[in-house]
Parts: C-alpha cells; structure tokens; sequence
C-alpha cells in the first residue's frame, strides 16, 4: 500500500506533460533508453509540418537521424566506460509519425542503455542537420515485468532561417548555445520526491567528451524546510536510485531530521509515513578524467523515474531554469 501510493505521488505531484509549454523543436533528446530483450523503449517522433511545397515534392519533409548512445558499464553506475553511439536515418513525409521499438532499431547485441538523440536533416544532403521546428515526441520504457513510464522529448529549436543548415561553425556537432540551437538550461529542479527505494534519477551529460567529468550539486530541501546538500560525479549517462545517488534520499535518514510529521500522510490519521522533499541540481565543475578542468559549469539533462524492474509506474522530465547554459554540445563520437 505505501509503495503503491509512493509510485502515484511520483506522477501526481507534478504537473501534466501538458502544461508545462514545450514546443516542436529540431533537435529532440529522449533522456532513457532501453533496448533488450527483457528491457526496451518506444520511441515516437511526428513531424507536425502539414502543408508540403507542392504535391509532389519533399517540402515539408525531413530526415530523421537517430543517434543512440549506449552506455558500457564499468564498476561505478555513475562512471561508464564510454559511450557508443548506433545511427540510423529515418525519412519523415508531412504529418507522418514514427514509433520504433528500440529493440529493433537499436541494432546493438545484449541488453544495452542510455539516452537517444533524434536531429532533424536535410532529405538532400547528407548528414546535414537544418532548422525543422516541426518536431515533437515522446518515449514508454518498458521494464522486465511488463511495467513502464513514458516522458516527452527534450526538445531544442534551431535559431536561423528555417530549412537552413544548423552548422554555422562546421565542427560537426550540435551546439546548444543560443545561435545554432536553443541553449540548455543552467541547473535542473525535482519538485517532489518520495524516500523510497524505486525513486530513480537519470542524468546526461552534454559538455565534453563522454569520459569527461561533470559534478553536480544536488541542494535537498525535505517537507519541513530542512536544507541538505551532496556532490555527484559523473560522466556520460546514468539512470539511478536515489538512494544510491545519497543515502540523504533514504526513509531512514530523511525522518532523522527535522520534518513535518504530518507529511505525507497517507492514512489520514494525521501522521505523515513517507518523507518527501525537492532538489536543485547545479553544475560545478567539468573535467577531463585526469583532473584539468575545462568548465566551472557543465550543461546536462535529466527525468526522474520510479525506475526498471518495479511495479510501480511514473516519469517524468526535470523542472528546467529560466538561466541557461551555453556549452552544451552533441556530436557523434
């Protein structure tokens, strides 16, 4: 009963994917992926451009390419190996939609992890990302047991002319800084979360290379107004309890400290029994692996879930910053 009421208040504390104003974008970033036999995603991305140039034409058209960066584990959740990513090119006519199993389009053996990146390109070029500010999308992760969450895309629009080339300073990649794509946002809010063992964070890391280091400070405020603070460091992807991120997200310390006892009460009996509190989470360092920082502040992305393998369900993206953060990149590694 309390796990169950725990997994809703993941979903019903926030608000609905609905309000919270995204707009068709030219880039679209789906923050989980899963893709196995046990474990997979569908992901859906519609091109809301109705009107081609002429009936026969490709106006109105784009291509879609799918970059999936797949996490090779190493012996921290927090720090992977390396990311590798697996391409494909899909082909979207007006008004059309695609829904893929990633499974199937994620043509990579064993059970594998970690974020999609979906850009819109130029049908008459190759591989040349251009301003498309038609896309829109979504994705449902799907556990072992048949249980799942879905959250809409990220979604970054192209700064330019549209049906230009989104490449001004030809470096290959896509930069999120305000004049090829809109930049990401300075620090990232979880307005709500339950101490419990299936509330789940997902980070991306978006400045440097996929072995470079972004630290970030989660400051925690619980139901009671009590300030806590911790560090993380990570590299490329995770998608990870919070409990494991902190043990300062556990029942047994959040209830250690002063708390509202009638928070959240569950039975109606005046007496809270599951603790809940709020995050903001701020880049403070980016570094290579050795040690040499490269940015005082690093741009990253995130959602947070009641995570794979329950049976819970609830998911959704972060809460972002009017600030923003201009070094977010994104290129194929």
């Amino acid at each position: 009963m309390l796990l169950a009421l725990a997994g809703l208040a993941l979903t019903a504390l926030a608000p609905t994917a609905a309000a919270n104003g995204r707009n068709p974008g030219s880039v679209l970033i789906f923050p989980v992926h899963r893709s196995g036999p046990n474990a997979f995603s569908v992901i859906t991305v519609t091109n809301t451009n109705l009107q081609p140039a002429t009936p026969i034409s490709l106006g109105g058209s784009t291509n879609l390419h799918y970059e999936y960066v797949n996490v090779n584990p190493g012996t921290s959740p927090f720090r992977p190996l390396n990311c590798v990513i697996f391409d494909r090119v899909e082909f979207l006519t007006p008004a059309d939609t695609l829904s893929v199993l990633t499974s199937c389009h994620n043509a990579v053996a064993g059970t594998v992890e970690g974020y999609v990146v979906v850009t819109a390109e130029d049908p008459t070029q190759f591989q040349t990302p251009w301003a498309f500010d038609y896309l829109v999308g979504s994705e449902i992760v799907i556990s072992a047991s048949g249980i799942g969450y879905s959250v809409n895309a990220l979604p970054f629009s192209a700064n330019m002319a549209p049906m230009t080339p989104t490449d001004l300073d030809g470096d290959g990649k896509r930069d999120f800084d305000n004049t090829e794509y809109d930049a990401i946002p300075d620090y990232l809010m979880v307005d709500s979360f339950v101490a419990v063992a299936t509330s789940q964070l997902t980070l991306l890391n978006l400045t440097g290379g996929d072995q470079d280091i972004n630290t970030v400070l989660l400051s925690i405020w619980n139901d009671n107004e009590f300030p806590l603070s911790t560090t993380l460091a990570f590299n490329c992807w995770f998608d990870q309890p919070l409990s494991r991120v902190s043990p300062l997200f556990t029942q047994t310390f959040m209830s250690s400290v002063p708390n509202d006892p009638r928070e959240l009460d569950i039975n109606c009996d005046g007496v809270g029994e599951l603790e809940t509190g709020w995050i903001i989470i701020d880049s403070i360092d980016l570094s290579q692996p050795g040690g040499a920082t490269l940015y005082d502040d690093g741009a990253f992305l995130g959602a947070i879930t009641t995570g794979p393998g329950t049976n819970l369900v609830g998911g959704r993206l972060l809460w972002e910053s009017v600030e923003t953060q201009p070094n977010g990149q994104f290129f194929n590694r």
